[in-house]
């Protein structure tokens, strides 16, 4: 049986009730001057395929509909030695007129 990755790992680690509410979550992480490893980007790609709706939204944005994503997504980054922070958003959609 193969080994899991990190992202499966971390995963598996968070409660699944962390996805009983109905928010989006904004993942924001710094590498403060370093390049990331290679293994970060193979790791979070693992991430968003295991479930939900989750995006690299630029280079250092990561945007799930899921807070377990979110959570394990953050300890991969500090794994990574990022400087990782979750928010919890609201989404305005297009055509939305105030």
């Amino acid at each position: 049986m193969p080994r899991k990755s990190l992202a499966e790992q971390l995963y598996e680690a968070e409660e699944e009730t962390l996805d009983e509410d109905d928010a989006t979550w904004l993942l924001l992480y710094d590498f403060n001057d370093v390049k990331p490893h290679l293994n970060f980007w193979i790791n979070l790609r693992r991430l968003t395929a295991l479930e939900g709706s989750s995006r690299l939204i630029q280079y250092s944005a990561f945007l799930t509909d899921r807070k377990r994503i979110a959570t394990a997504a953050k300890k991969l980054a500090g794994y990574y030695g990022a400087t990782p922070d979750t928010f919890a958003i609201t989404v305005l959609r297009e055509g939305v007129i105030w």
